[in-house]
């Protein structure tokens, strides 16, 4: 430019430099300014530099109307309504994905479609090969050509153009007048459309325009110059001789993507020519053995060219999620990164967030989305974020993981109103937290629930306006990405175009957040992160080509439905072979774009075994049979093996082995109250109990999404609370007296509607209940004739689920003993107390020996003396009862229980430690391991006991009642 244009310096700002992406723009500039400087000018009026795009954009001025990709689905839509054999057939989305890339591929490659239908399959047939039209060729044309027509007659009647057809028509109207001053450079040009070329041909007959192309043109095909030598034939220049390169770098390469003889030959060939290897010291390879490996290998290659004082390093991959988790690696190391491409606007947490909020009213507020969306910073529903933040704990603790709650609104208040244990910030709070959702959801709510069809702009006024109600509006308009999202979310929006149910709005919508990138501020310097379009014009001096497998490197090319290659080559459309030729041209420059190369790839992907690209494969093949080696970055092997090379951000170093925890609880930290539960975690682990009850740590109960084991348990207490007690809202308790032959069918069918109740209130949300339901069905018989014969013995049920206290004085401290027991029966003899169980109950050895204390510490809390405590063990088609302890065996085991306990506590109060006994029986069900880091342990801890091993227990038994004696004695 400084050479041609040095009567218009220092102003060229008439000219005009198009380039394949804005990356370039400020390089140039730099380039350009220096390069006057140089030549001996203080300064220049740079030229407009941008892309194609850009440029036309500016001097756009066709008087139809603009419509942007998520209206242009909308209208496509729109046009095939009346088309409801296509749409059955092929799907609605699929068909619009792949017509509107067959109508850009048209609008960008082909100057015309016939609008004679009989044309357009004299076209196929003879793309096909065949001598004349059949059947099923017939079909495929009547449809392409009827819906093309169509839906250009559709933008035309409504004066509106799509992205492709714009460019198309504003490429026509911008070609200057042979007299005018301005010239055109379009730099670093690889993938050239056939509107494209046709509008380059117009210029150069004026002779104002420069093309300025990056690579040789010798070959042509599936070759590294195979995208230069296509640009070269559709704009109809002949290509320039080439010598060949001199370096030997460069000798290795074009011998690699040769195609002259056979890859053995042209190795031994180059061998021959150059016995070193031109790779040493230029070009490495590393192979990783999984994902995480990869990321540490371009990480590690980065710092340490980094820490040598590299210039400017860039790294070029297509894979997204490995270059998120470099991203991460290279900020542990306080390393910036540039990423030019960014990410889809849908996986930004303002995006999360909205997208939560529609799952809530599609799933009925499930607890999943429901706590993803009261977590999001940008939500406040009125509240202060620190009060909201409380109210969200103590709904997730207290009513969703204990009552394992999936969703369900009234499921949530009805668990509310039932608890029996005071929740933290009040029932009216929950309660108002709850009326606040449905009041926000109730826009979205109608139009789920009328099914009517609406027009985008209707639903994204209703989403915006629910947003609104949640506070999130406000929230994500302080926040980038959430900015970006509101524009999304614009009612104004779409305002043309089909009418959408719900679920095809919200299909519509997770399209465009795919679709859009949200690209934050670069930092000032950094490491340039890259695909392969965005590296063109690019120089670096240390370079990492990362994600080299055959996923991504060509990666998979979205095949259109659409014709062979040989009939999109007749039609002018790009064949496979052709939209291969742009990557692979890329990867070749960039092999020479560095004095240091490395190519990186990993073996295995989730288990599964991963092919690299067979770009690289060729690579690597050929400096195999002409050296008998790949080139392997064999010092970054070395260093991704020792562990002093990864960076932690943590303030001590890694723990050692360590002893077995046996910690003081403080006095101060004894709970005043135990329940039976606590009172097991005591004689199981005293380091459990020391982590649960004497610190209060608590891990969080995992709500199930199907009914489990646990939860029928549950259900069964709670209808035999109802049956023989009464609960509020359900149907008895039964009055018919004692149960015989005369009121049995009546006492089970109170037992299946109580079931029918239990159960049915979930009978709809999870498939599984209905199992259980049916479970509890066949089991109601058999608990009815085990009622009976309980009556027959004269044991009378006396309560249920009753809560028993008692205090007990231990030195200077009072201990506040609780339970709730399941049932309590009353008989000739005295009080019997019963617990259910649908699950495993403790054997008869560990039960007398103390090892299992519930049943005992329940007769320890009643205020009056008691004859029996015994298991129902709920069976299938029985209920066994061998398991339980009586008369004077069991008043001499309570007393040996309460005595062990006050000696317990003594000791706690004293300092006594609270030792992990790494028990193999306890830990297997414990949550705690983690804090007690057994595994870490010095020592080994117990080996576990097998099934059939009963003597360890019997002899732990036999511990246990010699410390119940000496604590008697």
């Amino acid at each position: 430019m400084l050479d041609r244009h040095q009567r218009d310096l220092p102003d060229l700002s008439s000219h005009v430099v198009l380039f394949p992406h804005p990356g370039a723009i400020t390089r140039f500039r730099g380039a350009l300014l220096s390069a006057a400087q140089h030549a001996g000018h203080g300064g220049v009026l740079a030229p407009w530099c941008g892309t194609l795009d850009g440029w036309l954009q500016l001097h756009a001025n066709d008087p139809d109307e603009a419509v942007d990709e998520p209206e242009r689905d909308l209208l496509l839509l729109d046009a095939l309504q009346s088309r409801a054999a296509l749409r059955e057939r092929y799907g609605a989305w699929p068909l619009v994905d792949a017509l509107l890339a067959l109508f850009d591929e048209l609008n960008a490659h082909r100057p015309a479609v016939a609008r004679d239908v009989e044309r357009f399959v004299a076209e196929l047939t003879e793309g096909y090969g065949l001598r004349e039209p059949i059947a099923p060729l017939y079909g495929e044309a009547n449809l392409v050509h009827t819906l093309w027509i169509a839906w250009n007659t559709y933008l035309q009647n409504r004066r509106l153009q799509d992205r492709a057809l714009r460019r198309r028509v504003m490429l026509a109207n911008s070609r200057p007048p042979a007299d005018a001053a301005r010239h055109i450079y379009m730099v670093g040009l690889v993938d050239l459309s056939g509107t494209e070329a046709d509008w380059l041909k117009a210029l150069q007959q004026n002779r104002r325009v420069t093309v300025l192309l990056h690579g040789r043109a010798r070959v042509s095909g599936y070759h590294p110059d195979g995208a230069i030598r296509r640009c070269y034939e559709m704009l109809g220049i002949p290509a320039p001789a080439h010598s060949e390169p001199t370096v030997p770098y460069s000798r290795f390469m074009e011998a690699v993507y040769a195609d002259d003889t056979d890859i053995g030959t042209r190795a031994r060939l180059f061998a021959t020519e150059f016995a070193d290897s031109p790779l040493t010291n230029r070009l490495r390879v590393l192979a990783a053995t999984d994902f995480e490996q990869e990321a540490r290998t371009v990480d590690l290659a980065v710092r340490r060219w980094h820490a040598e004082g590299v210039g400017t390093i860039g790294i070029v991959t297509s894979d997204r999620r490995l270059a998120r988790r470099v991203r991460a690696l290279l900020e542990r190391a306080n390393l910036n990164l540039r990423d030019t491409a960014g990410w889809a606007l849908s996986t930004t947490s303002a995006a999360t967030t909205v997208m939560r909020w529609m799952e809530c009213v599609e799933q009925d507020f499930a607890h999943a989305p429901l706590l993803d969306f009261l977590k999001s910073p940008f939500v406040t529903l009125g509240f202060p974020r620190a009060e909201l933040n409380n109210i969200v704990h103590c709904f997730e603790e207290q009513v969703v993981r204990r009552h394992n709650v999936s969703g369900g609104l009234e499921r949530y208040r009805r668990i509310i109103r039932s608890s029996r244990a005071p929740l933290t910030v009040g029932d009216a709070v929950l309660f108002d937290l709850l009326d606040r959702l449905a009041t926000a959801a109730e826009p979205l709510s109608k139009r789920l629930n009328a099914h009517v069809p609406r027009s985008a702009p209707d639903h994204l006024a209703a989403l915006y306006g629910s947003l609104e109600k949640t506070g999130a509006v406000t929230g994500l308009s302080a926040d980038a990405a959430g900015n970006q999202l509101l524009a999304v979310l614009r009612p104004n929006r779409g305002a043309r175009g089909a009418r959408l149910s719900w679920s095809e709005f919200h299909y519509w919508l997770q399209r465009e957040l795919e679709r859009r990138r949200f690209r934050p501020p670069l930092p000032e310097d950094g490491v340039d992160l890259l695909d392969l379009p965005d590296s063109r014009c690019r120089r670096f001096d240390a370079l990492v080509i990362a994600g080299c497998t055959r996923d991504h490197l060509p990666g998979a090319l979205n095949a259109s439905p659409f014709f062979n290659d040989g009939v999109r080559a007749n039609l002018g459309l790009p064949t496979r072979e052709d939209r291969l030729l742009a990557p692979l041209h890329d990867f070749r420059r960039l092999l020479e774009a560095a004095p240091r190369v490395l190519l990186t790839w990993r073996r295995t992907e989730s288990g599964e075994a991963t092919l690299p690209s067979p770009w690289t494969e060729r690579l690597v093949a050929f400096h195999r049979l002409a050296y008998g080696a790949e080139p392997e970055d064999a010092d970054l092997r070395r260093l991704l093996l020792e562990m002093r090379t990864d960076l932690y951000r943590r303030d001590a170093p890694l723990p050692g082995t360590t002893e077995v925890p046996a910690p003081p609880l403080p006095r101060s930290r004894v709970p005043a109250a135990m329940s039976a539960g606590a009172h097991q975690r005591l004689l199981d682990c005293p380091y459990q109990f020391y982590v649960a009850d004497g610190l209060g740590l608590r891990a969080l109960d995992d709500v199930r999404d199907e009914m489990e084991k646990a939860d029928y348990g549950e259900s069964v207490h709670r209808i035999l609370h109802a049956f023989h007690t009464g609960v509020k809202g359900l149907p008895g308790p039964w009055r018919g007296g004692a149960l015989g032959p005369e009121n049995r069918a009546k006492a089970v069918e109170l037992l299946r509607e109580l079931g029918r109740r239990v159960f049915g209130y979930d009978n709809d949300k999870r498939l599984s209940t209905r199992g259980w339901h049916v479970r509890w069905e066949n089991f109601i018989e058999t608990y009815v004739d085990w009622q009976a014969q309980r009556a027959r013995k004269n044991w009378q049920v006396e309560s249920t689920e009753q809560t028993l206290e008692r205090e007990i004085a231990i030195g200077s401290r009072t201990l506040r003993l609780h339970g709730r027991v399941d049932r309590i029966d009353r008989g000739q003899d005295g009080l019997a107390i019963i617990d259910y169980k649908t699950g495993t109950i403790p054997t008869p050895d560990t039960v007398l020996a103390g090892e299992q204390a519930q049943l005992p510490f329940y007769a320890l809390l009643h205020p009056n003396a008691i004859t029996e405590v015994l298991y129902a063990k709920f069976e299938r088609d029985a209920i066994r009862t061998n398991v339980g302890v009586k008369d004077e065996e069991l008043a001499n085991l309570v007393t040996l229980i309460g005595g062990r306990l006050r000696a317990l506590i003594e000791k706690i109060d004293r300092g006594a430690p609270m030792t992990a006994w790494g028990d193999p029986q306890t830990c297997r069900f414990c949550r705690y391991e983690g804090l007690c880091r057994k595994e870490m342990w010095s020592i080994a801890p117990p080996e576990p006991l097998a099934s059939s091993d009963v003597e360890p227990a019997e002899k732990r038994a036999n511990e246990q009642l010699d410390l119940f004696r000496s604590l008697s004695d």
